[in-house]
């Protein structure tokens, strides 16, 4: 699933929320390759960005799934 959205960065707000979203999505490129999970790019109420990557949790709740803004796909696989 993928949102997109305009970024102007003509807000001072707007700037600081893409450059945290850009380093987010960094770490996720950086783990991605390494893991058998996806790497969800997921944003909180006060415009930060966190990874989570899906094998640290059982399921994911709902409610982190409908915050997901970008998925970067595991580069490993185990199947034979």
């Amino acid at each position: 699933m993928t949102y997109f959205s305009p970024i102007s960065t003509n807000d001072s707000n707007t700037a600081l929320e893409h450059e945290a979203f850009m380093a987010a999505y960094a770490k996720a490129n950086a783990r991605a390759p390494y893991s058998y999970f996806d790497q969800h790019i997921i944003r909180t109420d006060d415009a930060c960005y966190w990874v989570a990557d899906e094998g640290d949790y059982e399921t994911l709740m709902q409610d982190l799934i409908d915050r997901i803004v970008h998925t970067v796909p595991a580069g490993r696989d185990d199947e034979y």
